[in-house]
């Protein structure tokens, strides 16, 4: 596989908004500090989260589920 691929395209959705988001993000968009959303991610209560590698990505629409809106 070609790395620089990988790296330099994230998925989207029909939006043109990529599917995952950092923890910070999530963060951000759940209302809560960085260091309780690494915490829940770390225990596995963030929705979406996964561990890739050394580090966390977040899916958009779990997110969103989580919320209660609708990911169209």
């Amino acid at each position: 596989m070609n790395r620089s691929h990988i790296e330099g395209s994230a998925p989207t959705d029909k939006a043109g908004q990529c599917k995952t988001v950092t923890v910070e993000e999530a963060a951000k968009i759940l209302g809560i500090g960085r260091s309780l959303a690494y915490d829940l991610a770390q225990s596995g209560e963030l929705p979406g989260a996964r561990r890739l590698g050394g580090r966390y990505i977040v899916s958009r629409a779990a997110l969103l589920t989580f919320l209660g809106e609708v990911a169209a």
